[in-house]
């Protein structure tokens, strides 16, 4: 399996992602603010239309509309003509170039490292053009550099939050297979990442610039397979540190191609989407710390023959209290605790539909403590553990693709952080039968755990010999057995 190369570049787990250094010169906060003077009281607010004279005025502050009402890229390609040459001839990237140009000499934003890059203490000196090209360029290192720090901070040892996944659902067995589809869900992820200043009535994403800059694309992925490179790692610790070096290398490739490719920088730096406050250039990449985590859990039920049941159309309470069971004992639901959950389900209530974990080995165990132990660790939450593997299987049946973590290039949006299995309860099955107890209609039927689930509808221990008839169901069951009476049949759970 390879990594689609038209999917972009910078995620991987950011687990204790750390805001970093600031700098005592903010020059999108207003200089008023900063040095206590009022005399800029009456100047432009953020509620009020921006005029070219406004954007001109670099003792105010630096605005992301103006990176368009003073036609920056228009500007910059012009400077870029005349200078191309120059730069070539010594060989300098374009962001190293500009500012060697603009008279900041002691600045690398061209490749990672500490200290490397920061933006002018005054903005004064330059024309407000300049002033805006150098802040951008800063605010894409900035970002960049903050996913490095943060891939570096990432805790992915066997005492972090990866270490506890993995006890508390047994070991993962680790494949090539298996590191390859980590990568391909970092990589699905990237459109959570969003350039600082595209809020409200902005562009939405960096979307145009991760379409159109295959080449930094081909940075973040790695060349030939990477088959050799895991073959011999048979533990997940190992194998997630050597994926936390391998982006970080090509994190810097990626920074290195944006930076020393005007075209490149111009989408990325497209609408003054790094004109920000510098606390907004750390890639806002928390976001993501439940997604990955989400991935690894599901990725732990698979191999431990776990798969999710979906019941629609039912509240477990509702069934306990509204005199619908035909046997008390099956639902033990007398409210809901934290997350919502009871028993083994969660009640996802906008939808009127409750969820379970069930195990092909053993059907009559109750998840209920695993379920508790990853929602109050925050280890993922039930939305997306329960509702992204339901979403994963509408996607896989509505599209054909398989359920590996994926971007979609026409929405722009991650799938399949959560693949587990999804089985639906068939409420249509007869009274007893043996052979219905699932939809099928996501699959798993034949080859899968979405059929009926080992000793279903087995007699009961205590019926043996009996002239009652009686049938044992999974503990995750809510279907039409439920609602049998105890005067027509037995019907057990445990």
């Amino acid at each position: 399996m390879g990594l689609n190369p038209l999917l972009l570049l910078i995620c991987f787990i950011t687990f204790l992602i750390q805001t970093s250094t600031s700098i005592p010169f903010d020059p999108t906060r207003p200089l008023a603010l900063q040095n206590q003077d009022d005399k800029n009281d009456s100047k432009t607010t953020p509620d009020t239309a921006l005029t070219a004279s406004d954007c001109n005025d670099l003792t105010w502050n630096l605005r992301p509309e103006c990176w368009d009402i003073l036609d920056i890229p228009e500007w910059l390609t012009q400077w870029w003509d005349r200078n191309a040459a120059a730069c070539e001839k010594h060989n300098a990237t374009f962001s190293s170039c500009f500012q060697q140009m603009a008279g900041v000499k002691q600045q690398q934003c061209d490749t990672i490292g500490s200290g490397l890059c920061s933006f002018p203490t005054d903005i004064t000196d330059f024309s407000p053009q300049e002033a805006y090209v150098l802040y951008a360029i800063f605010g894409i290192y900035q970002w960049f550099f903050s996913l490095w720090q943060g891939i570096a901070n990432a805790n992915l040892g066997a005492h972090g939050p990866v270490g506890q996944i993995v006890e508390a659902i047994n070991p993962i067995k680790t494949s090539n297979k298996l590191w390859m589809d980590i990568l391909q869900a970092f990589t699905a992820l990237t459109p959570l990442f969003r350039a600082p200043a595209l809020v409200g009535g902005l562009a939405n994403t960096l979307e145009t610039a991760l379409r159109q800059s295959p080449g930094v694309l081909k940075q973040m992925l790695p060349s030939g397979s990477l088959n050799s490179q895991f073959e011999q790692i048979n533990d997940i610790y190992d194998g997630l540190s050597k994926i936390q070096k391998f982006y970080q290398a090509n994190l810097t490739n990626a920074l290195t191609l944006v930076q020393s490719s005007l075209p490149t920088f111009l989408d990325f730096a497209a609408q003054g989407g790094f004109i920000a406050p510098q606390a907004s250039l750390q890639a806002q990449s928390s976001v993501l710390v439940a997604s990955l985590q989400t991935f690894i859990v599901s990725t732990c039920l698979n191999q431990n023959n776990i798969f999710i049941t979906l019941t629609r159309d039912t509240n477990p309470h509702e069934l306990v209290t509204n005199g619908s069971l035909g046997q008390s004992n099956l639902v033990s639901c007398d409210y809901y605790e934290d997350h919502n959950i009871c028993s083994t389900w969660w009640y996802d209530a906008p939808n009127n539909r409750a969820f379970a974990l069930s195990s092909v080995d053993d059907p009559q165990t109750n998840f209920y403590d695993l379920l508790t132990e990853m929602f109050r660790n925050e280890w993922t939450t039930p939305s997306l553990l329960f509702s992204g593997a339901i979403d994963c299987a509408d996607y896989v049946k509505s599209t054909g693709k398989s359920n590996q973590p994926q971007l979609d290039l026409d929405t722009m949006r991650a799938h399949c952080m959560s693949n587990t299995q999804v089985c639906v309860y068939d409420q249509s099955c007869g009274i007893g039968d043996s052979d219905c107890e699932f939809t099928g209609e996501y699959g798993g039927t034949e080859d899968g755990p979405c059929k009926p689930a080992k000793g279903y509808m087995w007699s009961c221990g205590m019926s043996w010999g009996s002239q009652r008839r009686s049938a044992r169901i999974p503990a995750a069951y809510l279907g039409p057995m439920n609602m049998v009476s105890e005067d027509d049949m037995e019907v057990c759970n445990d």
